[in-house]
């Protein structure tokens, strides 16, 4: 009977030692899987598509100091021109004639979640502090619902630092920007634009 029992040990031993043989096997197998997989998807810490919006009143200012207003419906990089609406007509307008866009602060804004606001009013909460982006590529601005101003621009550095685009990223979380004004270095292909989150 003792030999009996020694056997049932020896038994289980052996098969518990095989059950934590074949666990460690699956288990290290996993693990170098999620880690082959994380190092094989590439993490653009340093760069954001941050959506914002363009209210739906424009002044266009000229460099001779003539203006017009309308609302901003494209921007073409390829072709260096801005398209403005006004009243129906579409006007298409080089940019190399263009000293800045400023955008009227009594105008509607549509927010991401497609809800009004006025600019001018206070909302639910105060707005945040207005920034500046320089040296944005121009192709890396884009319009994707005229009607509404919603556009997307592409963030990285040397634009904004890493850390800059950090603070953006957690801003963007539950404010919306708002662009206040657009500057065009036509020569440099480049955009400035100020903006506020709300």
């Amino acid at each position: 009977m003792k030999a009996f029992f020694q056997g049932w040990v020896v038994a289980i031993l052996v098969m518990a030692a095989t059950l934590a043989g074949n666990i460690q096997a699956v288990i290290s197998k996993d693990v170098k899987t999620v880690n082959s997989l994380l190092a094989q998807t590439p993490v653009k810490a340093d760069e954001l598509d941050l959506a914002v919006s363009l209210p739906k009143l424009a002044q266009v200012i000229f460099k001779g100091g003539e203006s017009s207003s309308g609302q901003i419906i494209g921007i073409d990089a390829q072709g260096q021109a801005l398209s403005i609406q006004r009243s129906g007509k579409i006007a298409t307008i080089p940019l190399s004639q263009i000293a800045r866009v400023v955008f009227k602060n009594e105008t509607l804004v549509y927010s991401r979640n497609e809800l009004q606001f006025m600019r001018s009013i206070q909302i639910d909460r105060p707005q945040g502090k207005s920034v500046t982006w320089s040296g944005i590529p121009l192709n890396t601005f884009t319009i994707k619902n005229p009607i509404q101003g919603q556009a997307v621009v592409k963030l990285k550095p040397p634009v904004v630092s890493t850390a800059q685009l950090r603070g953006i990223r957690s801003v963007a979380r539950n404010r919306q920007y708002v662009v206040d004004e657009i500057q065009f270095n036509s020569q440099q292909r480049t955009i400035t634009i100020l903006a506020k989150p709300y």
